[in-house]
């Protein structure tokens, strides 16, 4: 099983999670994906969900926590997509999971699977944890609830074309580094790798794509192909989020020459 919340570390969320989840599978191993995702950014803890889900074995289950709308109306999710399992907010956060081909999306509603006092604040622990950590254990999946066919979708995680040669992306995850990861990739962008290219990126423009971050000088920001396949802007022994004061969300172009 793995975990993706904005929980941070400082608070006991992530951990009573995890206490749920023994209680009632212990035989279940818990993986953190990671529980930095800034608080109530959907939209990137979708990126980081799509970027990590495909890397572990079929029959996994994955717990995604990115719930700014929680104790409303918005309905609890379950999802059977790509031999994987899927469980968190219906917001966006499934958006890719529930567009997968033979995907089966089925709201949480057996409250026999939650736990016995559902708190309105706190889902992860009431909701989340306990129908993960059912399924995981050999639940059947059907039980969770009925059928849904009108999930929540953000739509794609692609750049605009603006022009005959021109595309805007935007940051869609700072990580640890300062290192600001768009989504310009080469399948968004046609050319990308094949012609040369300038990003536009706060006040600065940057030539052409690097091959590693210490192909830049000290202090200067470079593109690259990063290990997600898209365009990532770094700073050699730096942050790129420092040097040019961009975002989550912040546009970055690309023009091809």
């Amino acid at each position: 099983m793995t975990l993706l919340t904005d929980f941070g570390t400082s608070d006991n969320f992530a951990g009573v999670m995890k206490g749920v989840i023994a209680s009632i599978a212990p035989e279940v191993s818990v993986v953190d994906i990671t529980h930095d995702i800034l608080p109530q950014q959907v939209k990137q803890g979708r990126w980081v969900l799509g970027q990590s889900w495909r890397w572990f074995p079929r029959g996994t289950v994955h717990v995604a926590v990115v719930d700014p709308g929680v104790g409303t109306e918005r309905r609890a999710l379950a999802v059977e997509a790509a031999g994987h399992f899927f469980v968190g907010p219906d917001n966006g956060l499934l958006s890719d999971a529930v567009r997968m081909e033979k995907a089966k999306v089925r709201q949480i509603t057996n409250r026999g699977w939650m736990l016995k006092d559902v708190s309105a604040t706190f889902h992860g622990r009431d909701v989340f944890a306990p129908v993960a950590a059912r399924v995981a254990s050999g639940g059947r999946f059907a039980a969770a609830g009925g059928v849904v066919a009108d999930a929540t979708y953000l739509g794609p995680m692609e750049p605009v074309r603006t022009g005959k040669r021109f595309w805007t992306g935007e940051v869609v995850h700072v990580d640890r580094f300062g290192n600001l990861i768009t989504n310009l990739t080469p399948a968004g962008v046609p050319d990308l790798l094949a012609r040369p290219a300038v990003f536009k990126a706060g006040f600065q423009q940057i030539a052409g794509l690097s091959a590693t971050y210490g192909a830049g000088k000290p202090g200067e920001v470079i593109a690259l192909i990063g290990s997600h396949g898209g365009v990532e802007l770094s700073v050699n022994c730096g942050s790129a989020a420092g040097a040019l004061g961009l975002v989550l969300g912040s546009p970055v172009d690309v023009e091809i020459l």
